[in-house]
């Protein structure tokens, strides 16, 4: 009776850890970049934004802008990054739903985005979602999140075994000699 528990439970086993181990290789990665700016903006007509930001040291800033359809998409949607001496990106264009951009900082210092968006429809209003976030220069790699998922699942092994070494034996039938 006891290998055939003991059978079920090495059974039982053999098929969560390789669930577990599957569901911890497809789980996201975080990344060390830090977040910048976040906003969201109503266009009424055409409105142009001026914004700027501050980054700790050398590193690559992303930008991510994008026209949300409310309650239509925007017209157009232009962007341009600056520092005080040069343009650093910029893109335009009309029905742009969504577009990334990154460039590179040299230092620590203050920079600029400049946006230009025309609303569209019938109401000639519309909203635009910036994201900038700011990666430094030879940041180590994305941090795995899985690491933390390993320490998760040996904990709860380690308190299912605890759970089993105090759980109340059985009874067989058979008094103890």
């Amino acid at each position: 009776m006891k290998t055939m528990i003991q059978k079920r439970s090495t059974l039982k086993l053999a098929l969560v850890v390789p669930v577990a181990l599957g569901a911890l290789a497809a789980a996201p990665h975080a990344r060390a970049d830090s977040i910048l700016m976040a906003q969201t903006t109503l266009v009424n007509g055409s409105v142009s934004t001026v914004d700027s930001f501050t980054t700790p040291g050398a590193g690559t800033v992303t930008v991510s802008l994008e026209s949300l359809n409310w309650p239509a998409a925007l017209n157009s949607l232009s962007f341009s990054a600056t520092s005080a001496s040069k343009v650093m990106a910029s893109w335009s264009g009309t029905g742009i739903s969504s577009n990334v951009a990154q460039f590179n900082v040299a230092g620590a210092g203050t920079y600029f985005t400049h946006i230009l968006a025309t609303a569209g429809g019938s109401l000639d209003i519309g909203l635009y979602s910036m994201l900038l976030t700011f990666t430094p220069s030879g940041s180590p790699p994305p941090v795995p999140i899985p690491a933390s998922g390993w320490l998760l699942l040996t904990g709860v092994l380690v308190l299912g075994g605890l759970a089993r070494a105090i759980r109340p034996v059985e009874s067989t039938g058979i008094a103890p000699a």
